[in-house]
């Protein structure tokens, strides 16, 4: 359910099997809302929604379309890698012994979740002190990060800010109530997982 956080009105319903992540929707889900909000000379600039709808495809699907997404992170994903600083400019990690971990390619999680790969020389490694701690049952050190880490890191910047917050008590004033109204007042179930 769409709802628009200045008048509470619902923009846009759809419902979905329960098959697959809310995530997964997100992309279908705008371009409706989007469709939708043109049709009557409006513009979606700004997007809330829960933590189920956190991924970094979303993320940067929605930065492409010039969407600000207030869509906390959450999960597995770290906006740093403690002891292994990156470097911007050569594309690498640099390990607490100072070697650097250069990016070596793509690769595809079985769900389709793209990733980059980088990893250390296994010369450099073999050589380390560290190696029994650092990479104990690999011939190197290798570092896996999502692909779209860099609109991640702005996502998760969004989410810690002042105006973060401020979003977060928004989408709870106004969506939370508008979906539980239809839920009360006219029987609409849902299972504990949608929203």
């Amino acid at each position: 359910m769409a709802v628009d956080t200045a008048m509470g009105v619902i923009s846009h319903v759809r419902a979905d099997f329960a098959d697959g992540r809310d995530s997964q929707h997100l992309p279908s889900l705008v371009m409706q809302v989007q469709d939708r909000l043109k049709a009557n000379g409006l513009l979606m600039q700004e997007l809330l929604a829960d933590a189920g709808y956190s991924n970094g495809s979303n993320y940067y699907f929605l930065e492409q379309r010039g969407i600000t997404a207030w869509i906390p992170v959450f999960g597995m994903y770290k906006p740093e890698i403690e002891g292994f600083p990156y470097e911007k400019e050569n594309d690498r990690y640099i390990c607490p012994m100072g070697k650097p971990l250069p990016f070596k390619g793509f690769d595809r999680t079985q769900d389709g979740r793209l990733l980059r790969n980088y990893w250390a020389a296994p010369s450099d490694c073999r050589q380390c002190s560290n190696k029994s701690t650092c990479a104990p049952k690999a011939r190197c050190r290798k570092i896996t990060r999502t692909a779209y880490d860099e609109p991640y890191q702005r996502a998760y910047a969004r989410q810690h800010s002042k105006r973060g917050k401020q979003m977060k008590k928004l989408r709870q004033s106004t969506v939370e109530p508008v979906f539980g109204s239809p839920v009360q007042h006219y029987g609409l179930e849902q299972d504990q997982h949608a929203g």
